[in-house]
């Protein structure tokens, strides 16, 4: 009960044991699920608490479990950079998979007998959120400062306010004398917001058929991006944390996946405890098998598990691709599978001009979202199910992701119905479509086909190319239905008169559109050139160009333009700013200076891809498109890193043992910041080996092969060049 007549220190006691006492029954509660008292008690202290902060207010804390409803938001939810890219895991549904993975590292490593430990987890099926905690300055406790959606990697939505009102979730913690003595200011924490099937049930009872949430995922997801956190609060949303940034991991000297979830379950973060070590793929395939039969009595939907190496020096070792680890995998369920009936066959033109088939169909609810398109992928993939209007199919989503035709039935087949024939012209502009010796697609070879320049468009401002909010499908339908655009570089041209012509287009919308356009004028490189559409060149390859490439990068002055619709309607403020960077007409002379031979010889890029840049660069309206991107302001700005000299161009190096000052990290990008290429195992095309202490067997390949050996001073002194 409340006893108003406490004084200030008797009332800071006080909050003191109520703020442990209530995490403590929370914790019971929510993470280890074993209530050790009934919701009405819960409630009644932290009612008291509310009452002796109101008197006190001085004594309130970000952490309180009081704090945890703030202010709604009053607009859309900010984007925020995240500290560490975020990365995907590589789906496999077959046991087959899993065995060819584990070879794929053994090739990586150079031990084709090398046997690994594995941390099994469930694959909770809910929202990736990153958890930034910050460093208090007089003691060693962390406290909560950001949430962040996983967006597309690189930046997501600020989601603070909705993920502070997860009741598992932890507000501070602290860290013990010797692990605050390395640990870094910030400390990110990932995990997945999810809500269990009984607050599903709870959140649709009472709404109408067609406002309910598909499942508990979507609920999850739109109940964080509520801008009211009152809203958020009511959906008793819950979250399992997973994984900690590799700095800080690194710095307190987390040498395993298993030590790293048992950090988290110590410092009070809710982790899914039914995971499991297992030393073999064969009990990873029983823990499969298990949980597949327990799956349905489950408190929250799982659509797999994740398999994941435990040694953490193995996973710096094989290292990352441009888009997941190479060190874990998800694992899924097969995928569910459903009947439908195609309705008609359409054909979709991509920006490469490659033909694709897609079914409509009737209605079908698969994997939690109601499908009425499949794809039939190409003209032999018709001709081999022998696919006709008319057809009961059996449908499935491929990773849970795609949904695709994988049967006809044959038996419910309708009388009458006629094979589907592939036409011999483009549907959008009647070109004859044209197939090579070495490919499956049919291809419109008209690079002004309308479809095809719709298709480049849409590409070309996508969210991992220059990233336009804004300009989506239809936005890029009507600028190209009202002639306003034909292709990238028009844009950069783009008015308030031409938008506000446009429907659906008022003058806020106009000027949020017209400020994205201008923010990706100065765009990182990589993303420019993945951004191009250039046949063979997707994210990864881009990546690689952008840092293997020697760009005659420098400092320009750039306008920066900010649009002023609430102030005078066609109004702008311009200002100049310097950026370092590189003009899309000394990229494509770079590119057009290079033969096929320079580029095939850049690591990570095969004959494909430099033929395919090759040609590229050597086609005329591709040219102009690049002068025209060139005035109208673009710059791709280089990688971290890349305007440091490229000492290491092209050499190969291995890291073994640790190093004095450096992390094994910090010197791999080191490397590849000076141009180099970082290896697992020591060949002899490996040209250096940058030795620490504790070394293994790596010192002794080095030796058998001549390869010179480093130490971690002479090392940086090479880097500086």
């Amino acid at each position: 009960m409340y006893d108003s007549s406490m004084n200030h220190q008797e009332a800071a006691q006080r909050i003191q044991k109520l703020r442990s006492e209530i995490w403590r029954l929370n914790r019971a509660y929510f993470i280890e699920d074993n209530p050790t008292v009934s919701e009405d008690v819960r409630d009644a202290l932290k009612q008291e608490l509310i009452a002796l902060e109101e008197q006190f207010p001085d004594l309130v804390t970000p952490d309180s479990p009081t704090q945890r409803v703030g202010a709604p938001l009053d607009g859309r939810l900010p984007k925020v950079q995240h500290l560490t890219p975020k990365e995907s895991l590589q789906d496999i549904f077959e046991e087959e998979k899993l065995e060819e993975w584990v070879d794929q590292m053994r090739r990586a490593l150079g031990d084709d007998k090398r046997s690994f430990e594995y941390l099994c987890e469930l694959k909770i099926d809910g929202l990736n959120i990153s958890l930034i905690f910050e460093r208090e300055e007089k003691d060693n406790r962390y406290v909560y400062r950001r949430a962040v959606t996983r967006g597309n990697g690189i930046q997501g939505e600020d989601v603070t306010h909705t993920v502070r009102t997860i009741e598992s979730l932890p507000l501070s913690f602290s860290l013990d004398a010797k692990q605050a003595k390395t640990a870094p200011r910030f400390m990110e924490i990932s995990g997945e917001v999810y809500m269990t099937k009984a607050a599903l049930a709870k959140a649709n009872s009472g709404l109408p058929e067609s406002e309910k949430f598909a499942n508990p995922r979507n609920a999850a997801a739109g109940s964080v991006r509520q801008l009211d956190p009152k809203e958020a609060a009511k959906r008793d949303l819950r979250i399992f944390c997973y994984a900690l940034d590799t700095g800080s991991t690194d710095a307190l000297g987390i040498s395993t996946q298993e030590d790293l979830m048992q950090f988290l379950e110590t410092q009070g973060f809710p982790v899914e405890r039914n995971r499991k070590l297992v030393q073999s793929l064969k009990d990873v395939q029983k823990f499969f098998g298990h949980v597949g039969k327990v799956r349905d009595d489950l408190a929250f939907d799982i659509d797999g598990i994740v398999v994941k190496v435990n040694d953490r020096r193995v996973q710096r070792d094989l290292g990352s691709t441009a888009k997941a680890p190479r060190w874990a995998r998800a694992y899924k369920f097969p995928a569910e599978r459903k009947t439908a009936v195609i309705k008609d066959i359409i054909l979709q033109v991509g920006r490469t001009g490659a033909v694709t088939p897609v079914a409509h169909l009737t209605p079908v609810h698969l994997a939690g979202t109601t499908v009425t398109r499949a794809t039939l992928h190409n003209a032999d993939e018709i001709e081999r199910l022998d696919v006709r209007i008319g057809d009961t199919v059996v449908v499935r989503k491929a990773g849970d992701i795609i949904p695709e035709v994988l049967e006809v039935l044959q038996n419910l087949r309708p009388d009458g119905s006629k094979p589907f024939r592939f036409p011999k012209k483009c549907p959008s502009c009647g070109t004859l479509l044209v197939r090579t010796e070495d490919e499956v697609a049919m291809r419109c070879p008209n690079p002004n086909c309308g479809a095809v320049q719709q298709e480049r468009l849409e590409h070309f401002a996508s969210r991992h190319a220059m990233n336009i909010e804004g300009m989506g499908k239809e936005t890029v339908e009507s600028l190209v239905a009202e002639g306003l655009v034909a292709d990238a570089s028009d844009i950069y041209e783009i008015t308030f008169e031409d938008l506000l012509q446009l429907p659906l287009f008022k003058e806020k919308k106009a000027e949020n559109l017209l400020q994205s356009i201008e923010r990706s004028k100065r765009i990182p490189l990589e993303r420019f050139l993945f951004a191009l559409g250039i046949r063979h060149v997707g994210r990864e390859t881009a990546e690689i160009l952008s840092r293997r490439i020697h760009w005659p990068s420098k400092k320009l002055t750039v306008k920066e333009t900010k649009h002023l619709a609430q102030a005078t309607l066609f109004g702008e403020e311009e200002r100049k700013v310097e950026v370092h960077g590189v003009r899309p007409a000394d990229i494509f002379r770079t590119l057009t200076d290079m033969s096929i031979e320079d580029l095939a010889s850049l690591h990570g890029i095969g004959g494909v891809n430099a033929q395919s840049l090759y040609d590229w660069v050597r086609d005329n309206g591709n040219a102009e498109l690049m002068h025209k991107l060139d005035d109208a302001g673009i710059v791709g700005l280089l990688p971290e890193g890349g305007t440091l000299p490229q000492v290491f161009l092209d050499k190969t190096f291995v890291i073994t043992g640790t190093l004095p000052t450096l992390s094994r990290e910090q010197a791999r990008q080191m490397v590849k910041d000076r141009g180099g290429n970082v290896a697992s195992a020591v060949s002899k095309k490996t040209d250096y080996l940058l030795l620490g202490e504790n070394a293994g067997s790596k010192l002794d390949d080095a030796k058998t092969f001549g390869t010179e050996i480093l130490d971690e001073a002479k090392f940086v002194k090479m880097a500086k060049g």
